[in-house]
Formats: C-alpha cells, sequence, structure tokens
C-alpha cells in the first residue's frame, strides 16, 4: 500500500556547488544564491516547510539546498495551500491525504540526514505502520540528533505511544515529548547519547520514568511539565545540570548522588484538578465498579481530593531537599493551593536539614511562596539554616485572603540560626504585593538587615500603582521605617522600587 512506503535511505550530503562568476554584461547579481548552503539553510528555517520547499523552483541549485535542510518542522497546517484560513489561529489541516502525500515527496527527495525533527502526532496513528518505518529509516541513517513530538489532539484520552524504534537509537542526543506514552521495552537498546530530555503532559510509570531517566548517563538537561500515573520518581543522572519539574499533584522526587546541578526549579501548583488531572492519576481505574462508584472515581476533584490527604507533603519536600546538596541555584514556586495541601501534613519540626544533606553549593535560592504560612516559615527557616554558603535570596510574596498576618523579625530570630549564611548573604531582593493594608515589609527584612554581616544591598520592590500622588505620604513613612532598622552592615543599602511586574519565575 501507498502508505506503507518507507522512506528510502538518505544518501551522505553532497554540498552545493559555487555558484559561478557572472559572465561581463550580464544582470545584477543574485546575493542570495551566493550565500554558502548553512546560511541558506538558517533563513529556510525561518519560514515554513510548504515555503521552503517552494525554493526549489528558484535555480538548479536551491532543490539540492531545501533536500540537506537539517530541520523538518511538520505541524498540521505544514501543507495547507496558500490562504486556507486558520480560524482563531487553530492549527487546522485543510486535507489529511494532501499532508501526507506532500510529506511523502519531501522525504523521498532528501539528500541528506534529517538532524531534527519536529512533528505533530495527529496523524501518526492512521498511519502507524508508515511512520514506523520513516522513524527505523531516520535512525538507521545514524544522523537524527533531535527528535520533539507533539499530540495535540486533546480528544485522545489515551495519548499518543511513542515508536517503538524511538527506544533503539543510539545517535538521539535531545527528545521533547507532549501529551505522549511512554512504554518503556524490555530490553532498552538505545537513548544513551541523550543529553536533554523534555516530557510535558506525559503518561507513564514509576518504573518506566526511572528507566527512562537513567539510561540517559550523559543528560544534561531534564525537564518534566506535568505527568500522570507516576507518584515517585527517582533520579540517576550523574552529569544532570538543570532540572525543571512542574507538577499539577502530589508527586515525589529524589535525586541519587548529587549531581552537580546549576539551577534546579521547582513549581506545585495544585489548583483546578478538574483541568490537570486525569483518570490516569488515580489507582482505582483498573476495578469494576457499579454506576455510582464510577462516577466517583470520575470526580477528578474528589479524586484530588483523597490524594491530597494520603499524602505527606513534608516527607517528599524533605526527599527532593535532601538530593540537592551540590546545586548551585534553587528556585521553589508553592501556590497557595500548595499551603492548603502542606496543611494536611504533619507539622514540619526540623529547624534545617540533616547535616549530611545540606546545600552546601547553594549560592542562590529563589522563592515564590507565602513565607508567612505557618508550615512554609518553617521550610523557609529550614532551607536559610542548611545554606551556609547562601549569597543571593529572592523572595516573592504570595498572598491570598486569609493569609496570616505578616511574621515579625522575632519570629525568625527563633527560627533562624545565628551563623552560617548570614555571614555571607550579599544580595536580598523581596517583592511586595503591597506596602499597605498590613503587608508591610518588616518581618524577614528587617531580621535579615539586622543580621546579615556582609550584606551589601536589600531592595525591597512593589508595583508601581501603589506610586501615585495620594500614596505619597504612605510611602515616604515605609522609607523612614526602613532606614530606621539596625544594620549588622554599616556598608548595607537599603532602597524601595517601584516595578512594572513581578518577576517570572
Amino acid at each position: 500500500m501507498e502508505q506503507e512506503r518507507a522512506q528510502p535511505a538518505a544518501k551522505r550530503a553532497r554540498l552545493s556547488p559555487p555558484p559561478q562568476p557572472l559572465a561581463a554584461g550580464a544582470g545584477p547579481e543574485d546575493r542570495l544564491s551566493a550565500l554558502d548552503d548553512a546560511t541558506l539553510h538558517a533563513i529556510l528555517a525561518r519560514v515554513p516547510l510548504r515555503d521552503a520547499a517552494a525554493t526549489a523552483a528558484l535555480s538548479r541549485r536551491w532543490p539540492r539546498v531545501f533536500a540537506t535542510l537539517p530541520r523538518l518542522v511538520l505541524c498540521p497546517a505544514t501543507f495547507n495551500r496558500r490562504g486556507f484560513p486558520d480560524e482563531d489561529d487553530e492549527d487546522r489541516c485543510e486535507d489529511p491525504g494532501r499532508w501526507m502525500d506532500a510529506l511523502r515527496r519531501v522525504l523521498d527527495r532528501r539528500a541528506a540526514p534529517v538532524a531534527a525533527l519536529e512533528i505533530d502526532s495527529r496523524f501518526m496513528r492512521l498511519h502507524c505502520n508508515w511512520f514506523s518505518k520513516v522513524f527505523r529509516d531516520f535512525f538507521c541513517n545514524g544522523g537524527l540528533l533531535e527528535l520533539s513530538i507533539a499530540n495535540t489532539d486533546y480528544t485522545d484520552t489515551e495519548g499518543c505511544a511513542l515508536p517503538s524504534a524511538v527506544y533503539a537509537c543510539t545517535a538521539l542526543t535531545s527528545l521533547d515529548l507532549y501529551n505522549c506514552w511512554l512504554r518503556m521495552p524490555s530490553k532498552l537498546t538505545g537513548l544513551r547519547a541523550l543529553r536533554s530530555l523534555r516530557l510535558r503532559n506525559v503518561t507513564a510509570t514509576d518504573a518506566d520514568l526511572v528507566r527512562l531517566i537513567r539510561r540517559g548517563s550523559a543528560m544534561e538537561h531534564l525537564e518534566i511539565h506535568d505527568v500522570h500515573k507516576a507518584r515517585s520518581i527517582t533520579i540517576h543522572a550523574p552529569c544532570l545540570k538543570k532540572l525543571d519539574i512542574y507538577s499539577y499533584r502530589p508527586l515525589c522526587i529524589s535525586a541519587k548522588k548529587a549531581p552537580p546541578l546549576d539551577m534546579v526549579r521547582l513549581s506545585l501548583s495544585y489548583g483546578l484538578p478538574e483541568h490537570s488531572w486525569s483518570l490516569h492519576d488515580t489507582d482505582d481505574t483498573g476495578r469494576q465498579d457499579a454506576d455510582h462508584e464510577m462516577e466517583e472515581v470520575l470526580d477528578l476533584k474528589k479524586m484530588a481530593e483523597r490524594e491530597h490527604k494520603h499524602t505527606d507533603e513534608i516527607r517528599n519536600m524533605m526527599s527532593f531537599l535532601c538530593g540537592l546538596t551540590s546545586t548551585k541555584e534553587l528556585r521553589l514556586h508553592l501556590s497557595t493551593e500548595y499551603c492548603e495541601v502542606v496543611s494536611m501534613s504533619k507539622a514540619w519540626k526540623l529547624k534545617s536539614l540533616p547535616m549530611k544533606s545540606y546545600l552546601l553549593g547553594l549560592n542562590s535560592l529563589s522563592l515564590v511562596l507565602d513565607h508567612n504560612h505557618e508550615v512554609l516559615s518553617t521550610l523557609v527557616s529550614c532551607l536559610l539554616n542548611s545554606s551556609p554558603n547562601l549569597k543571593d535570596l529572592r523572595i516573592t510574596e504570595l498572598r491570598h485572603p486569609g493569609s496570616p498576618v505578616p511574621l515579625a523579625a522575632e519570629f525568625w530570630e527563633e527560627q533562624i540560626n545565628a551563623g552560617g549564611f548570614l555571614n555571607h548573604l550579599s544580595r536580598v531582593t523581596y517583592y511586595i504585593d503591597s506596602l499597605f493594608d498590613g503587608h508591610h515589609c518588616g518581618g524577614i527584612c528587617k531580621f535579615l538587615v539586622m543580621n546579615a554581616r556582609v550584606l551589601k544591598k536589600m531592595s525591597i520592590e512593589y508595583h508601581h500603582s501603589q506610586a501615585r500622588p495620594e500614596h505619597a505620604a504612605m510611602l515616604e513613612a515605609a522609607r523612614r521605617e526602613v532606614h530606621l532598622w539596625p544594620r549588622a552592615s554599616a556598608d548595607v543599602l537599603v532602597e524601595l522600587t517601584p516595578v512594572d511586574q513581578l518577576p517570572f519565575f
């Protein structure tokens, strides 16, 4: 069958012949064609693939330039006719048959291996055999280094299964998956060369995730943004430099053998479970339930509530922090909904991590959370007490109706050790929601100014909307207050600064 026809093995790329000089009296110089292949590839990479293919008609050189284009980006609208209306900027395919025929022609005319492929998987399930052969050819040629597969069919509740050929690829260095299902084969032969792994809205078991991460022994960048089904992830990646995790539900994450991480970002946001949770997130979906019981299972909000009650968030956070001993920069974003869930756990009693788990490499710490919350205030103290070499601290205040009264400087005096990071902290940036209405900037800011011995700058930033003429008297009173704070460092600069927006996490 036509759809089963495999892509022929790609030939080794040959450079286009250099353009010949124009004869005397010829027309104007063609400067575009005088460019080398690499420059032309960079230009064509910035236009849709359909338009890049049209350049083959320019001269005898251009078909080979297009046929050796190293990156292919394939979206549903890639091969639509020019002028086909895209309503509301939707990525819609005009004619699936035309799309497949155009892709076959592009691949048949390749003159070099594809180095990078970005593909929407909407057609992969309909033509799974053909696509499987295409992927096998890509990997056999040894040229595919970067692969991105996105499933934007949101009616597909199962998710797109990753083609089995991907697990056997030995040259792949970057893998980006969106809305896919990972099913690791019993015998894994590829993926050892992975340096970057990005998983967004994927479904996978704990065991499959651990195997995939551990397989990439050279991995330097790992991003996990929403993972269904999995509840516990153990990270074995000795070369890991950057770890970025976002989760809409409780997830236990631990890193083994303290990889030399340059940056770690953890964001936990537990709001709106009806939009983020999935049936794959419960262990109950395999049961044969009565109709009324099944309705309860399908209630994603109740599912989230059950999970929250049975999860020890404090233990999860401890497991996570204890694997970061060599991390240089740590960013934590804990939503106000997270505060409600963490309150169900037992009280946080530790003032610091175990000595062997101290964050000795940590130089920069960014916190976006309600640091006045009973549990989170103790977490902040624990982090500071466990980071003896911390130099740069950033705190973004998160507050919501019902937030507790800001904690006074005396509270932090009791919670934070007198030595440690207070001997190294040189810069603090504090982003405050409001200088007024009881949201004063005393508390932790005042404590740090009074106790950080080498502090150079304390910057308290607030939204510029509070700098109106009617606020002048209150702003001046706030400035007088902060300038009266006792200082442990005679050189410290304390300033209140208006900003247009809070920093992006």
